[in-house]
């Protein structure tokens, strides 16, 4: 097995749905249900909902709540954009402080003391998301 396949085998697969596509994308949540529906995305129908599964490196090590609150966090608009390259504005969940969170750390209280925390999963899931759409 190459060095690409044994990655590709560790990596875990997340699944999300046409909300945090749409979040990810910066498109309306129809958008995200039309490429679904067209085979942009890898997408299935569960339930009368848009799934998609997505491989996103570095999640193996979160717990189940922490992708959990990750996913919760990114469906409510918590997770921005900003104008650095992964790099993202994580609003705190009482929505009086915003933190720094990238890929790699965050400036959450978890964070500071070099923790995983779900802002870094959120940003490690929306960076997934970013690259899980197909070409036309």
């Amino acid at each position: 097995m190459d060095q690409a396949s044994a990655l590709a085998s560790a990596t875990p697969a997340t699944r999300v749905t046409t909300r945090e596509i749409a979040a990810a994308h910066g498109v309306s949540l129809r958008t995200a249900q039309r490429w679904a529906k067209a085979g942009k995305l890898a997408a299935q129908k569960v339930a009368g909902r848009w799934v998609i599964t997505l491989t996103a490196p570095g999640l193996d090590g979160f717990k189940p709540f922490q992708l959990d609150k990750a996913r919760e966090v990114i469906e409510q608009g918590a997770i921005l954009a900003t104008s650095r390259p992964h790099v993202y504005r994580a609003i705190s969940s009482d929505g009086t402080t915003v933190y720094l969170a990238s890929p790699d750390g965050c400036s959450c209280p978890a964070g500071l003391k070099a923790r995983r925390c779900y802002h870094i999963a959120a940003v490690r899931i929306l960076l997934a998301a970013r690259t899980g759409r197909r070409a036309a």
